[in-house]
């Protein structure tokens, strides 16, 4: 498998890194290296939970997310993410996909194949609504919020924090809160608090609210109650002012 995967590395990845450096804009900049990384943290989060009969598939659907998930509509009225999606279609034909975009399918891996994501809604959703409850207690199973829960629940079992980007009012925030609400509520492992950044908010600040559900656990180490984990989501990421320095002291300490 590690020959494999360094073929496949080689195979598809030096041509797509160049040309999307040199073709396609991303919503936030983004180093080659990151992408990579990120790679890595799905493939491991997919493989070493899964048995493999093709490992290809799952290689090509780890790529085209990790490199082309942060591509949109920007600005300058560009589709970036179909661009790349056609451009993938085109140069790589190993692993065929029926149509639409590359975004709009999931890898079937027990049958090796390409399958679309409304194949894994939650379609009994309609029937377990409690109306006593809010609407925004429920996220409603779409080709985004599917996807995007898919790979943010791979991305967090290996410990790597995602990153939504898009538009205002696409539901970033309602997605993660569906997502981990959905966590706490349904298993015993996770806690989680959510942090709003604003305009004043420093370094200082978020300190002071990331620590408010840990507690000593020895020496310098602090950590959440009992045995679980706890999930941080950072909300606004943007919002912080900048410094003299160019740079959102917040976001230093994140980093």
């Amino acid at each position: 498998m590690k020959e494999e995967l360094q073929g496949l590395f080689d195979k598809y990845m030096p041509e797509t890194l160049k040309h999307c450096k040199t073709y396609f804009k991303h919503a936030i900049p983004q180093t080659e290296l990151a992408m990579i990384n990120a790679m890595c943290s799905l493939l491991q989060a997919i493989i070493t939970t899964n048995e493999i009969k093709a490992l290809e598939y799952v290689f090509v659907f780890s790529a085209i997310w990790c490199v082309g998930g942060g591509f949109c509509q920007m600005s300058d009225g560009k589709d970036y993410r179909k661009e790349f999606s056609k451009w993938w279609m085109d140069k790589f034909k190993a692993i065929k996909f029926p149509g639409k975009t590359v975004f709009d399918y999931y890898i079937d891996i027990e049958n090796s194949k390409v399958d679309e994501w409304n194949k894994l809604a939650n379609m009994d959703i309609v029937n377990t609504i409690d109306t006593s409850k809010s609407i925004q207690s429920y996220t409603i199973p779409t080709v985004d919020t599917i996807s995007c829960s898919y790979l943010m629940r791979q991305f967090m079992s290996v410990g790597h924090s995602p990153l939504l980007v898009g538009q205002a009012g696409c539901g970033k925030t309602q997605m993660i809160k569906g997502l981990l609400t959905e966590l706490v509520e349904k298993t015993d492992d996770y806690l989680s608090q959510a942090i709003n950044m604003n305009y004043y908010t420093d370094a200082t600040t978020l300190r002071m609210g990331l620590m408010t559900q840990l507690e000593k656990q020895g020496g310098t180490r602090y950590g959440p109650v009992g045995k679980y984990t706890l999930i941080y989501f950072i909300d606004d990421l943007n919002m912080p002012q900048l410094d003299p320095y160019n740079t959102q002291s917040a976001i230093a300490l994140l980093r």
